[in-house]
């Protein structure tokens, strides 16, 4: 008996959609793509001697009474060392800083520490120039040994902990003061040492 032709129509559509799903059904799905594994950023580390001039405002007076001074160091060009792949591409380093803490011809500093902020120009040894802004705490006697420690807030090394340690020649200075107390007092010094940063 012959099937009539809508039911072979109908027949056919049955048979062309069950092959259809058959063959979704054995498509293989996507899988879907792993997140990206962000990398970190490469460390730093580099060393540097630092050295330049103290200035103070007002002059330091001989007087056992400590008054408020703006200390500004304004530095030299010094080499550095690098023990990192970054660090090492650094050549040259220029640190400046800038803080107010209570000083006389005999204290330097206080028993808080007191906050600044600092920058460091870097000259690489392929010729590049580059900056960090810092933010620092001093701690220590500013006519003995001062500690600087910070965090680099713009720039390069971002991020990055800073330590240092400077000093003035308290004999040397100490004459000077005495010496120039009439005049104002002492207004600079001659300032040395040595700063890291980690990054």
């Amino acid at each position: 008996m012959s099937m009539s032709p809508r039911r072979c129509t109908v027949s056919r559509l049955l048979a062309t959609a069950a092959a259809v799903s058959a063959a979704v059904l054995t498509v293989p799905t996507a899988q879907a793509a792993a997140p990206a594994t962000p990398q970190a950023a490469a460390p730093a580390n580099v060393s540097c001697q630092a050295g330049g001039t103290a200035e103070f405002s007002p002059g330091l007076l001989p007087i056992p009474v400590p008054r408020d001074t703006n200390v500004q160091y304004t530095g030299q060009d010094h080499s550095c060392t690098g023990s990192t792949a970054e660090g090492a591409e650094i050549a040259t380093a220029t640190f400046n800083g800038a803080f107010d803490v209570p000083m006389s011809c005999e204290i330097g500093g206080s028993s808080t520490p007191a906050t600044g902020s600092g920058t460091v120009t870097w000259k690489t040894k392929d010729g590049q120039t580059l900056k960090s802004s810092l933010s620092l705490t001093i701690t220590g006697q500013m006519f003995n040994s001062a500690t600087i420690d910070g965090n680099v807030t713009d720039g390069a090394f971002l991020g990055g902990k800073v330590h240092g340690k400077f000093k003035v020649d308290l004999l040397r200075e100490g004459i000077n003061c005495a010496a120039q107390s009439f005049t104002g007092g002492l207004r600079k010094a001659a300032y040395d040492g040595s700063f890291t940063i980690n990054a």
